[in-house]
């Protein structure tokens, strides 16, 4: 069966390496303005492919986040049709907010909290990607619930890394702020501050802090 999804030959070629044989299913994951993410599955295993005007900052973050944090491995960058292309292998699992986990959004707040907290304090001594400043960590840059996937209940992996480096954890927590209002309303935005250990705010500090997030 051949696939119907248009990839530049190099890409292609890629694909049918790591599946061991021609795609037998693709999927679309997810379109933006930015980007296309499709995921292609055969005889060994899925992958996903990414479509954008530049990725070479996402390759570089995966290659320099393997071993720190749970992030997809990297097959190749490629290039054509005007764009890049970025090939990685599929990891199992899911946004913790499917309805598939069957998590409360409670729960989906708390842990969301939890592995933010984990993934700040991995090693980033020798990070090339940003400024090493008083208060800073290692930051994803876009730390929304579609960018964790879980499976089994764990931590499965960490996607859409073209922003990651040293920075301030309040960049992180404000798109968390934005993520969970966006997909439960007001409500949890405490449970996912305390998980994550920050001191407590007021509403309104609650509030400003969630609107630096920038879309």
């Amino acid at each position: 069966m051949s696939t119907s999804l248009l990839l530049p030959a190099e890409v292609r070629s890629a694909v049918q390496t790591a599946l061991g044989g021609v795609p037998v299913r693709e999927d679309l994951a997810w379109m933006s303005w930015a980007g296309t993410v499709w995921r292609l599955s055969g005889p060994g295993g899925g992958v996903f492919v990414k479509r954008a005007a530049h990725l070479h900052d996402e390759l570089a973050r995966l290659r320099w986040l393997a071993g720190r944090w749970p992030v997809p491995e990297v097959i190749g960058l490629y290039e054509g049709l005007g764009d890049e292309w970025l090939v990685t292998r599929a990891v199992d699992g899911v946004p913790m907010f499917d309805p598939s986990v069957g998590w409360p959004p409670a729960r989906v707040a708390s842990t969301f909290g939890e592995i933010l907290r984990m993934l700040h304090a991995a090693p980033a001594k020798d990070c090339p990607f940003g400024v090493m400043k008083p208060g800073h960590v290692l930051i994803h840059g876009d730390y929304c619930l579609p960018n964790l996937l879980v499976n089994n209940g764990e931590l499965s992996a960490v996607v859409d890394v073209g922003l990651t480096g040293l920075g301030n954890p309040e960049t992180d927590l404000a798109a968390g702020l934005w993520t969970l209002q966006y997909n439960y309303g007001k409500g949890f935005a405490r449970t996912f501050l305390a998980a994550y250990g920050w001191p407590p705010m007021s509403d309104e500090a609650i509030d400003k802090l969630r609107r630096k997030y920038a879309r």
